[in-house]
């Protein structure tokens, strides 16, 4: 399935494949099942709720009528292994840990109504720094993209997802907490740097896997256009963070600020991630949610309510979704033609195909070589034969010719022989 990027009016989202397609709403499934990886922008009470109200995947799963599932930890980078000099009272469930106990769930969703999320990067970010303590060189970024495009990955294959939507990191120079240092800078200049790795790392995935409906929610781009014009989207306050400005008998409405706390954002701007991706249609047909906060929020505290995700808490991982993968790479490498999904690009399966095609091309080879040979061989015997029988050939010839030259000139049932 092919995607490209599409703007919807105001600059609501960015969803980004890159890739060309007549409509958005392609796939007619609904979405039943949203199943959420990240950090404290999508922790839903793993840890601790960092905002005021519902978050945008409660948000969506309400309009959508959708089960929550959110496996999202505050703190989460992608992998810890990434940042082995980080102190240990720092480390917490990364995304690869959320992964493997959502495998160890065994809730048995049908893909092709489950959507995937995954928000991570920003204490990626700052771990790349603190791992840096003391270099004068700055962090790069690239295996931090590569830690979420192998996450990607895992998540396609083990559980045979092809619908996902991946966040890229907001613009960091403009949270409160930043918004007067003076390494400000830098902060945005890694922002930006990781968001265009991920944008790369998403068109080639797109590219390359054509029933992968992979989908970029550029919140980056989102929020700066909050920023531009806050009265636009309905907010009086994007500098402030609501809880450093309003105390007491403060009666301003939370949801009219951007920010609720220094680094993390209010349920308003919550509802309008969520409203963005609903407008964009990429899932179903093109809608928002209306309903009010007090409204939502009655419906995921609902008993059993299916808009409230269960509490979970992964536990380091043990490598079994890497396993399971080596399985899967091992099975792949058999001639079995009953996958169903239109993806020939897999690193296994292309070596599996250029060392036949390697093989194939070296049996040519000595082939032709061999027959080569033979024909030198053929030549070189021929030549030695017409040593032999030159002059006998010649002597032929000149009869022949002697003959022909004597023909009459015409003759009665035919040509003359001269012609």
């Amino acid at each position: 399935m092919q995607r490209f990027m599409s703007l919807i009016p105001l600059s609501l989202v960015l969803i980004a494949s890159l890739l060309p397609r007549s409509v958005l709403a392609l796939d007619s499934t609904p979405v039943k099942n949203l199943v959420v990886f990240g950090d404290s922008y999508s922790d839903a009470g793993n840890f601790h709720r960092w905002t005021n109200g519902p978050i945008w995947s409660e948000d969506l799963a309400v309009a959508w009528n959708a089960s929550l599932y959110s496996f999202a930890h505050t703190g989460s980078a992608c992998d810890n292994a990434l940042f082995p000099n980080v102190s240990m009272e720092m480390t917490t469930p990364s995304i690869r840990d959320q992964i493997e106990h959502f495998y160890h769930q065994d809730l048995q969703l049908d893909p092709t109504e489950t959507l995937f999320a995954i928000w991570v990067g920003v204490n990626d970010i700052q771990q790349s720094y603190q791992q840096k303590l003391g270099s004068t060189t700055p962090p790069t970024f690239e295996n931090v993209s590569q830690c979420i495009t192998e996450q990607i990955r895992s998540i396609r294959k083990v559980f045979g997802a092809n619908r996902i939507m991946v966040f890229n990191v907001p613009p960091m120079q403009h949270m409160p907490f930043f918004i007067d240092r003076e390494d400000k800078p830098q902060w945005e200049s890694a922002a930006e740097q990781l968001n265009r790795l991920i944008q790369n790392d998403v068109v080639n995935l797109n590219k390359h896997h054509h029933a992968l409906e992979l989908d970029l929610i550029d919140i980056h781009s989102l929020l700066t256009d909050v920023m531009a014009d806050p009265s636009m989207f309905n907010f009086v306050n994007a500098l402030d963070a609501y809880l450093d400005v309003c105390h007491g008998s403060c009666t301003d409405n939370v949801d009219h600020y951007v920010w609720w706390d220094r680094t993390h954002i209010t349920g308003g701007m919550h509802r309008l991630i969520a409203n963005s991706i609903l407008l964009a249609g990429s899932y179903g047909k093109s809608m928002s949610l209306d309903a009010s906060v007090g409204d939502v929020t009655a419906w995921i505290n609902a008993p059993d309510s299916p808009y409230r995700s269960p509490k979970y808490t992964p536990p380091p991982h043990t490598g079994v979704i890497e396993r399971v993968m080596q399985q899967i790479a091992a099975e792949s490498l058999a001639p079995i033609y009953v996958q169903q999904q239109d993806d020939f690009d897999t690193d296994l399966f292309v070596n599996h195909r250029l060392l036949t095609v390697a093989s194939l091309l070296l049996l040519l080879g000595i082939i032709v070589i061999v027959w080569m040979r033979q024909q030198r061989k053929r030549r070189g015997s021929s030549s030695h034969q017409l040593g032999i029988l030159g002059s006998f050939a010649t002597t032929q010839e000149q009869q022949h010719r002697r003959f022909r030259s004597f023909s009459p000139p015409f003759h009665s049932s035919g040509p003359s022989a001269n012609k």
